[in-house]
């Protein structure tokens, strides 16, 4: 029997690298970072979808300390929303402006696939001076 896709830690390690862009040694992001991304990809949906977690593990939330062939105990129609999840929060350390969109679009699609709501856009460092721009010709026509 084949292995289903995005069973194990390393598969999240190495979906989430294409999705970031992160492919080529040496690494941008260090495999801890990864691996941090994930633990709190897995906060956040125990904060949004308890339910996905109260009957196998009660109050807690698994974690992982390391890229293995540790299997990640997620339903297969959740799996790649935690591949955006950790994307988004990867991306969410960097001090780049073009990431804030990216972020933006993970997360949209985390919380899409999790729940079905899209929450509102944070607005990055353009977009909030383009909003300032749009208030001030408004507020003088």
């Amino acid at each position: 029997m084949a292995t289903p896709p995005l069973a194990t830690v390393q598969d999240y390690v190495t979906d989430v690298r294409v999705q970031i862009l992160d492919k080529i040694r040496p690494y941008r992001y260090e495999d801890d970072e990864l691996l941090a991304a994930m633990n709190m990809a897995m906060l956040e949906a125990r904060r949004i979808r308890p339910d996905l977690f109260v009957t196998r593990w009660g109050s807690d939330v698994p974690y992982f300390d390391a890229v293995s062939g540790t299997p990640v105990p997620i339903e297969p129609q959740f799996r790649m929303a935690f591949v955006f999840a950790v994307s988004a929060f990867v991306l969410m350390r960097d001090d780049e402006d073009v990431q804030d969109a990216r972020v933006n679009s993970f997360f949209g699609k985390f919380y899409d696939m999790m729940v079905g709501i899209r929450p509102r856009q944070m607005p990055g460092k353009r977009q909030a001076a383009q909003g300032q721009g749009q208030q001030t010709e408004q507020g003088d026509a």
